[in-house]
């Protein structure tokens, strides 16, 4: 993910192709804060496991913060949610 895309209260996501194998896909969390300039930032984020941990932008995609139910789609309800 670019560094000019990541913003305080986002959802995201470790990528899938992170080095440390832990630390691929399964991580889930809220994006904290932003520390350093645009070419050299780290990103601080709240894991839903309630650990906070340091990643660069590179490492991180972007997730949606509230998925449509599957349901409310076949009911013709897609802007509710």
């Amino acid at each position: 993910m670019p560094s000019e895309q990541v913003r305080p209260g986002m959802r995201v996501r470790v990528i899938k192709h992170h080095m440390v194998h832990e630390r691929r896909d399964l991580l889930v969390g809220t994006v904290v804060a932003r520390y350093g300039a645009e070419d050299y930032m780290a990103v601080d984020v709240c894991l839903d496991s309630g650990q906070h941990r340091l990643y660069w932008p590179s490492d991180l995609e972007a997730i949606s913060s509230s998925p449509k139910a599957w349901w409310r789609l076949l009911l013709g309800w897609g802007s509710a949610g």
